[in-house]
C-alpha cells in the first residue's frame, strides 16, 4: 500500500525539517536516490513530469530514506550510499572509515554529536541488520545537509577547514574529492601501526581496485 507521503512530507515527519523553507538540497539528495533506485516510489509517480507528485512506494521507505540521508550526510555520492545498503563487504568498510573519521568527538564543524548515538551508529554500520527496515540510530543533532548546504558534506568540510591536514586527513580529503588514486598512494606513505589508518587504507585500495577493474572492462568493449 502506498505511504501517501511525498518527499517533502516524509522529510518533515522523520527529521522536522521543511524542505520549501529550510532545505531543498535535501530534497534534491532524496531524488537522486529515488532516481538511483535505492528508495522506491508509488507506480503511478512521474519523476519526469513534475504535475504529478512523487509518493513513496509504502511505509518501509520511511526507513530507507531516513538511513539513506543520515549515511548521506557522511558519503556525498548517492551511488555510495545505495551500494551501502546492497553490498555488505562495501558496507562494513565503509564503517570503518566512518569509525575512523568520527571518533570520540563531541562536535563537528559546530555540529553537536550525540557521542553514544555516534558509537551506535557506527556499529550498526558494521552489522549485519537490515538497512530497509530498521533505522541507524542518529548521532546528529542537526543534519549536515541542513547547516553546511549543497556545496560541501559534512567529512569534506571538516576537513577542509584546517590550515595545516595531518597526513590522514590529506588521505581522506583525496578520497572524499573522488581522487581515489591519490589517496592510495598517500595511505601508502603512512604508519601502518596506525589501527584507523590501516582501516583507510584497506578500504581504499577496494575502491581503487573496482576502479581499475572498471576502467579494463570499458577498454575491452572498446577494442570489441
Amino acid at each position: 500500500m502506498a505511504s501517501g507521503l511525498t518527499v517533502p512530507d516524509a522529510i518533515r515527519k522523520l527529521f522536522d525539517i521543511d524542505v520549501a523553507t529550510q532545505s531543498a538540497f535535501l530534497k534534491n539528495k532524496a531524488m537522486s536516490m529515488i532516481r538511483n533506485g535505492l528508495i522506491k516510489i508509488a507506480p503511478k509517480s512521474k519523476l519526469d513530469d513534475h504535475r504529478f507528485p512523487t509518493y513513496l512506494a509504502n511505509e518501509q521507505q520511511l526507513v530507507v530514506l531516513f538511513n539513506a540521508l543520515l549515511l548521506n550526510a557522511v558519503f556525498h555520492d548517492p551511488k555510495d550510499v545505495k551500494k551501502i545498503f546492497e553490498d555488505i563487504s562495501y558496507r562494513q568498510d565503509c564503517a570503518k572509515v566512518v569509525s575512523a573519521m568520527l571518533g570520540n568527538r563531541n562536535s563537528l564543524m559546530g555540529i553537536s554529536l550525540n557521542n553514544p548515538a555516534s558509537v551506535e551508529f557506527t556499529k550498526a554500520l558494521a552489522s549485519d541488520v537490515d538497512l530497509y527496515s530498521h533505522k541507524l540510530p542518529n548521532p546528529f543533532a542537526v543534519l549536515p545537509q541542513l547547516a553546511l548546504g549543497k556545496n560541501q558534506n559534512l567529512l569534506h568540510a571538516l576537513l577542509v577547514q584546517s590550515a595545516a591536514l595531518e597526513p590522514a586527513d590529506n588521505v581522506l580529503l583525496a578520497y572524499i574529492e573522488g581522487d581515489i588514486e591519490k589517496a592510495a598512494k598517500l595511505a601508502e606513505l603512512m604508519d601502518y601501526d596506525n589501527g584507523a589508518i590501516n582501516q583507510i587504507k584497506l578500504h581504499l585500495e577496494k575502491k581503487l581496485s573496482e576502479a581499475l577493474e572498471f576502467d579494463e572492462l570499458l577498454d575491452q568493449f572498446k577494442k570489441m
